[in-house]
């Protein structure tokens, strides 16, 4: 499988850029217009059924309007007593009675043209097979399409019946028979029938209202599935003997293809009904690609949109990738330039042009080049301060040993002049000394601090006598815990001359330590408590900004001092905090990095 980010498209950000915002705006664009195309296509061909359904509608009322007038037409020649009377007489009539009926029947075939219905012939078959008409003479009874359909006629027991015959022409007719009342059998015995016959032209014509798109048409089936009418008269006389007459909507699918060559028998939307009171069924039908003819134009629009959208989005995306791309570009060639010098200088920059993200990731760097050049500087110095310091410590260790036997040939004859006092103290500054100038160690321990610290109390004891109690209640397993040098010394300093000096009664001094875990980490934090004098809350608030300015730089060991050792050796939060209650107390709070020991113990009163 091949990676991406082997492929040359991927190597810089603005050919990511360029592709996610082509694939962001590209794909969903074009699913959308795929999307909408379907839906148009659908609601296009619902808009066509429901339109084809509504011209179903229309047809069938009218058609059956039509052939329930020709039906009632025919009952009304059924009911006339001259009609009558010839069908009742079993000899052949005379010329008197035949003109008669034929009078009455050009009466009746004028006045169905007068009320719309273009009837074509009137017809009466006698029981003798005698045939007496007005109008054109077009039924004859050898020539209709179905053989049994006098049969039908008489199983429809007076109710009409419609047929088709071709006499030269395509016709429809309506057919009903006459029957007469046998008192004497209790039945009813037929005497002869009535047919009235029309055009098909004049007959598929009734349903010209009907709204229909270009080559929708319609069409309608006799029992045998044989069309008798159509809008496409080329179509009348075909047989559809792969459907099933008579129709009943949606009970089957309907295949029209033998009524049309190859080229046109595709798809084709068609809904189809029964017309009342008949066995023939009405067929609307259009072709599938009339109907998607809009649709076409919505889909070419749709697509030339789409077309438009992706060329816009492609040049969008090429001046928005090259707009966020063009700032970084610049960028990562002025840091390789500066990387390659050794630069490290604040940059001069030119205003940005937008005041965006980009600008400020630019303007971030630019900050951040400027802070690790101050950076640079410091460690600089602080290189050069602690030559210095590495020099001077050599300096004042020429001669380490002269001062140790200088001192203990003091402490020896203090011990001779039996002064134990002095000779104390001069033990004890002894082993100050060493801590502070002889021991090279660069990381001590707690416990080393403590045994610098407890040098110092046993000195200052001296002094102070009853009026210094200085306790030490640190765990044994913190005692390995790594920390600087003189930061409880110090801080106990301080607790003596600011605190305890300061205030009548006060004598006691408590140093304590304690495991902390937050935000920042586990820790070991050391308490140095005194009862002393403690400070106004503006000392206290001058003390804390003191604390929080590592930048300044002090000789002397103090608070200051001690709290920038500490940060600079083990970062934050290491450091020093300070609370304190005027005339109650004062805590100096520093917290170094927890060390656990291997034994647990508790520190010592002193």
């Amino acid at each position: 499988m091949i990676s991406l980010k082997r492929l040359p498209l991927f190597h810089s950000v603005r050919s990511q850029i360029l592709v996610l915002l082509l694939a962001f705006i590209v794909a969903p664009t074009t699913v959308v217009s795929v999307f909408t195309i379907d839906q148009s296509t659908g609601i296009i061909e619902r808009n066509a059924m429901a339109m084809l359904e509504t011209a179903l509608e229309h047809s069938k009322e009218n058609t059956s309007n039509f052939m329930g007038d020709a039906a009632d037409a025919v009952l009304m020649v059924m009911t006339n007593d001259t009609v009558t009377a010839l069908l009742r007489q079993e000899e052949p009539a005379g010329p008197q009675q035949k003109l008669a009926v034929s009078n009455a029947l050009e009466k009746y075939l004028f006045e169905l043209k007068v009320h719309g219905t273009m009837a074509k012939e009137i017809a009466i078959l006698n029981a003798n097979g005698e045939k007496i008409y007005a109008g054109a003479s077009a039924f004859r009874p050898e020539a209709v399409a179905d053989p049994n359909w006098r049969e039908e006629v008489d199983r429809l027991d007076g109710k009409p019946y419609w047929g088709s015959f071709d006499n030269g022409s395509a016709y429809v007719f309506v057919a009903r028979e006459v029957r007469e009342y046998v008192k004497s059998e209790d039945r009813f015995r037929p005497i002869g029938m009535v047919v009235i016959s029309f055009d098909e032209r004049d007959f598929s014509a009734i349903n010209d209202s009907v709204h229909l798109a270009n080559r929708s048409q319609i069409l309608i089936g006799d029992p045998q599935g044989r069309i008798v009418s159509g809008s496409d008269s080329s179509h009348v006389g075909e047989a559809l003997s792969t459907v099933a007459f008579p129709l009943e909507r949606g009970t089957r699918s309907l295949d029209l293809s033998p009524l049309f060559p190859k080229d046109q028998a595709g798809k084709r939307l068609t809904v189809y009904d029964a017309i009342p009171n008949s066995d023939w069924s009405l067929i609307v039908d259009s072709p599938l690609s009339d109907v998607l003819q809009n649709q076409r134009s919505i889909k070419r629009i749709i697509l030339y949109s789409t077309g438009l959208c992706v060329v816009g989005a492609l040049a969008l995306a090429a001046l928005f990738a090259h707009r966020m791309t063009m700032p970084l570009k610049k960028l990562s060639k002025e840091v390789k330039r500066r990387i390659r010098s050794g630069d490290f200088a604040f940059w001069p920059q030119q205003p940005p042009a937008f005041q965006d993200e980009i600008a400020e990731l630019g303007q971030g760097f630019y900050r951040l080049v400027a802070d690790l050049n101050e950076t640079k500087n410091r460690m600089h110095r602080a290189e050069i301060m602690t030559k210095e310091a590495e020099f001077d410590a050599m300096k004042s260790k020429i001669k380490p040993h002269f001062l140790y036997n200088s001192l203990e040939s003091i402490r020896m004859l203090a011990v001779v002049n039996k002064d134990l006092v002095t000779a104390e103290m001069l033990k004890s500054l002894g082993h100050l000394f060493r801590y502070l100038i002889a021991d090279r160690k660069r990381e001590i321990t707690l416990r080393d601090e403590l045994e610098y610290l407890q040098s110092y109390i046993n000195l200052q004891k001296i002094r102070y006598e009853d009026r210094l109690q200085v306790e030490v209640d640190i765990p044994e397993r913190w005692l390995d815990a790594k920390i600087e040098k003189l930061v409880l010394q110090p801080l106990v300093e301080n607790s003596i001359e600011h605190g305890i000096d300061r205030k009548r009664g006060a004598q006691r001094v408590r140093i304590t330590a304690a495991e902390i875990e937050d935000k920042a980490g586990s820790g070991l934090v050391l308490q140095v408590w005194d009862d002393g004098a403690g400070m106004e809350p503006e000392t206290l608030a001058d003390i804390r900004a003191r604390l929080n300015d590592l930048s300044e730089e002090r000789e002397h060991i103090g608070l200051s001092n001690v709290h920038r050792r500490l940060r600079l050796r083990f970062g934050e939060p290491c450091g020093l905090t300070v609370e304190s209650e005027p005339g109650e107390y004062t805590s100096v709070y520093v917290r170094i990095p927890a060390t656990d020991g291997v034994a647990e113990g508790r520190g010592s009163d002193v």
